[in-house]
């Protein structure tokens, strides 16, 4: 169980390699800051907490432990989206540092404090930004879609869900069972059309993507006639490190 959790976290410690070093590509073509020198050895980071929650507008920080030959001079940090939360650092002597992090948007990001002369040394902290608190859930309006929000994702929808053979379904409740072990998102509906090329057969999609912003996993459901009358209940298994699910 663990080795598979340690696999799952190393997948996305890599993934948010990718738009890290995405990132320190691009700002290449901009005009050079003073940047550290490069210097020998790999050195070490370590961000002391693994998971940050803040309301909008709110601040938190978190402690840094480093060591590098060129100290807090080759020391950066960089968030994968800095519209939902953004990042600074600042020198607390002795081999620390503290991350002060502000949140912007609704949103989940990753924060990657990493080693200017080498950004193979890094280490990284999931922030979660204006989030629910423990047990409460709320839907508002994202632009010309609906988002409700949990404590640790968030899932955007239409209020009505068009299925690939002709069915729609108007949405009628939402939610995260969390009881079995796997995160199950259960969504309740009322059938308006039915299937017009493959009858009693109807499919509808989830995208699942991690805080880095990366797909995860595409997700098809296949679903027959109604549970009773036009009732339709969907449901998808949530990969884990998922924080923000998109239905089609």
């Amino acid at each position: 169980m663990f080795r598979i959790k340690d696999g799952i976290m190393q997948i996305r410690k890599q993934r948010a390699a990718f738009w890290l070093a995405g990132a320190l590509a691009a700002a290449a073509f901009f005009p050079a800051q003073a940047l550290a020198a490069p210097v020998s050895g790999e050195g070490s980071i370590q961000v002391e907490e693994e998971v940050l929650s803040l309301g909008l507008g709110e601040t938190g920080s978190v402690e840094v432990d480093y060591e590098l030959a060129g100290g807090f001079a080759d020391l950066a940090v960089l968030t994968s989206d800095p519209a939902i939360a953004v990042a600074a650092l600042a020198d607390g002597g002795d081999g620390t540092a503290k991350m002060t992090v502000a949140a912007v948007a609704p949103g989940t990001t990753v924060a990657a404090v990493y080693r200017i002369s080498n950004a193979a040394v890094v280490d990284y902290i999931t922030i979660r930004s204006g989030l629910a608190e423990d047990g409460e859930v709320y839907t508002q309006m994202a632009g010309t879609s609906l988002v409700t929000v949990y404590d640790d994702r968030m899932v955007y929808y239409n209020s009505t869900l068009a299925g690939r053979n002709g069915a729609s379904v108007a949405i009628a409740g939402m939610e995260i069972e969390r009881e079995s072990g796997l995160d199950c998102l259960r969504v309740t509906g009322t059938l308006l059309s039915g299937d017009s090329k493959t009858p009693g057969m109807n499919t509808f999609y989830a995208d699942f993507y991690d805080a880095a912003g990366e797909l995860i996993r595409r997700q098809a459901l296949y679903t027959r006639d109604p549970l009773s009358g036009s009732r339709m209940e969907l449901e998808w298994y949530i990969p884990e490190g998922c924080a923000r699910i998109v239905l089609e």
